[in-house]
């Protein structure tokens, strides 16, 4: 039950990977809406578990560079066989925070607001990371970014603390159209313990999830962006394999 546990919280992390993308933030005064779908699956020992989540969330640049954005997600449900996991509704509304310093570079702060999962409460996480794009040339346009995400204790017995890495490379074939490639990380750095809150044990759990991808510019409002991509724990014995998709339906203003 652990193995699965934690597969799907690195599951639900990684997908959204924190910040809003991996580029520049938008120009002064400008914004966008996003509502995304997401579906993910894997089979582990004899077992299918299947996940569907939403979110609707927004952005705008407030001042020259400076973008704040909030998200909404909404659990449709997840499944282990027949038995259903947590509870359906809406999940941990998310604050997002960028600043573009330079032109090639981002940092970015992420706020998960508590929400109550079963019986347990549910903490608040922080993400903090750094982000660097550049345009190569007019076929290619580069993204990444490195983050570490922690949490305040709540319920739990420990605290952990984990690092996100992601890269994305888009070939722009048309002014309209660009597939891309997306890699992302999740690894476990380890834990405070309630004793002092002293680092107790060293983690080393590594999550790897790669993702082939499509944007299209219906024009200079809307947009679609899909993907599918797979995913797994590196380092954990028996491990599955998950498959998942998404689909953005982005609006700017």
């Amino acid at each position: 039950m652990f193995k699965k546990i934690i597969l799907a919280s690195a599951l639900a992390a990684v997908s959204s990977f924190a910040a809003w993308d991996l580029f520049p933030v938008l120009e002064n005064h400008k914004g966008q809406t996003r509502f995304t779908s997401n579906y993910t699956t894997y089979s582990d020992e004899g077992e299918q578990y299947h996940s569907l989540n939403l979110s609707l969330g927004s952005r705008y640049t407030i001042f020259p560079d400076l973008e704040l954005a909030l998200v909404v997600p909404y659990h449709v449900f997840s499944y282990y066989g027949e038995n259903k996991l947590g509870t359906d509704g809406t999940g941990r509304i998310r604050l997002l925070t960028r600043y573009q310093f330079i032109p090639t570079m981002n940092v970015f702060a992420d706020i998960y607001f508590p929400n109550e999962y079963v019986r347990y409460e549910d903490p608040w996480y922080f993400i903090f990371g750094l982000q660097f794009s550049r345009k190569i040339n007019q076929l290619f346009n580069f993204g990444s970014q490195l983050a570490t995400e922690t949490r305040t204790k709540g319920d739990y017995d420990d605290i952990p603390l984990t690092t996100f890495a992601a890269l994305e490379l888009d070939f722009t074939v048309t002014e309209n159209f660009a597939p891309y490639i997306k890699t992302m990380g999740d690894l476990r750095l380890g834990m405070f313990t309630d004793h002092g809150y002293q680092f107790s044990h060293g983690g080393g759990d590594l999550y790897i999830a790669s993702n082939i991808g499509v944007k299209y510019d219906f024009n200079e409002t809307f947009s679609i962006d899909a993907c599918a991509g797979i995913g797994r724990w590196v380092n954990i014995d028996g491990s599955p394999l998950a498959i998942g998709a998404a689909l953005d339906l982005l609006m700017n203003f």
